[in-house]
């Protein structure tokens, strides 16, 4: 370590001289080097926090934003500190992550890496924490290439927290693409993992492909029939919006909420006859998804809607499948 670093109790402060090191990189002399690498070890979570505004006063193709990135790659305290919510909200967590990995590319394999350790007898506190996992997670589906995690999603299949598990399942099932994989957790019991991984296939094209969304058709959750009907309207199955009018005709308030829900989510203006109809039910949940998906598909075709749903919400960042 060099000189020590000078006292810097305000942020203003600490701005600054992180501002001044990324200025001073390239002048002759300089120990810009040693001080960005003492104030990122003195205080990992402070220095993530804060280099991504400093940053953007730094010229797209500086060196020191090189530099900056191997650096944070290297830090083995990086992954707990994306995993705080104390230190930075979960985008600004993936915007650094995804900054890091267009330069540092094995990033989502020290994720990977770093959910394991919350694993086995002796765990890191930290990577044992559910919710911190799910904000890993999330910031794996931002920057993974996809199946070189898989390995490590796979043992967080069985995980004891149900939220962690579906999220596991869906990435693994997003990044392998796979029919069959899926196809194994169609038996799954906790619905949410049912509902996820059909999900993931969203967008595939592989053989056997829409056989699995139509075994799933046949399921008894709502959530799981939706995400299959939405997949087959993906893959231009002519029969899904047949299957979405007659989902919105349910006996089940549940699944009606989700044909609406889906509806909204595919855009399509040929859905709207059905979303007035379904303004009118009974249930406030079902009424809500079908405001939603109103005003969703209002936005995306600018198509004027009747007066009576004009005052339509705008689109909620809440899935209420």
């Amino acid at each position: 370590m060099g000189r020590p670093l000078p006292v810097l109790g305000s942020q203003q402060d600490y701005q600054a001289y992180l501002e001044e090191c990324l200025r001073s990189f390239d002048q002759p002399g300089s120990n810009a080097r040693s001080r960005l690498r003492d104030l990122l070890n003195s205080d990992p979570a402070r220095f993530c926090a804060s280099i991504l505004p400093a940053l953007a006063k730094v010229p797209e193709d500086a060196p020191v934003r090189q530099f900056v990135a191997g650096l944070l790659a290297a830090s083995e305290h990086l992954p707990a500190v994306l995993a705080d919510p104390a230190v930075m909200s979960l985008r600004e967590a993936s915007a650094l992550a995804s900054w890091i990995a267009r330069s540092e590319p094995a990033l989502d394999l020290k994720l990977a890496r770093w959910l394991l350790s919350g694993l086995g007898k002796c765990p890191d506190p930290d990577a044992a924490n559910p919710a911190r996992i799910l904000r890993i997670l999330d910031i794996l589906a931002a920057v993974s290439e996809g199946q070189r995690v898989v390995s490590a999603l796979v043992q967080l299949l069985r995980h004891s927290d149900p939220k962690v598990r579906s999220k596991a399942t869906m990435l693994a099932g997003r990044f392998l693409k796979s029919a069959q994989w899926v196809e194994r957790w169609l038996t799954e019991p906790d619905s949410r993992v049912r509902a996820n991984v059909v999900e993931s296939l969203w967008g595939a094209q592989g053989p056997g492909v829409t056989e699995v969304f139509k075994t799933a058709l046949r399921d008894p959750n709502n959530r799981v029939v939706g995400n299959a009907i939405v997949g087959l309207y993906m893959l231009g199955d002519p029969t899904a919006s047949e299957l979405l009018m007659e989902m919105a005709r349910h006996k089940s308030a549940s699944f009606r909420a989700t044909a609406a829900w889906a509806m909204g989510f595919l855009e399509d203006p040929q859905f709207l006859p059905a979303l007035g109809r379904l303004l009118k039910d009974k249930e406030g949940l079902v009424r809500r998804n079908a405001l939603r998906a109103l005003a969703r598909i209002r936005k995306a075709t600018g198509q004027s809607l009747p007066q009576t749903v004009s005052a339509a919400p705008q689109e909620s960042s809440t899935d209420t499948r």
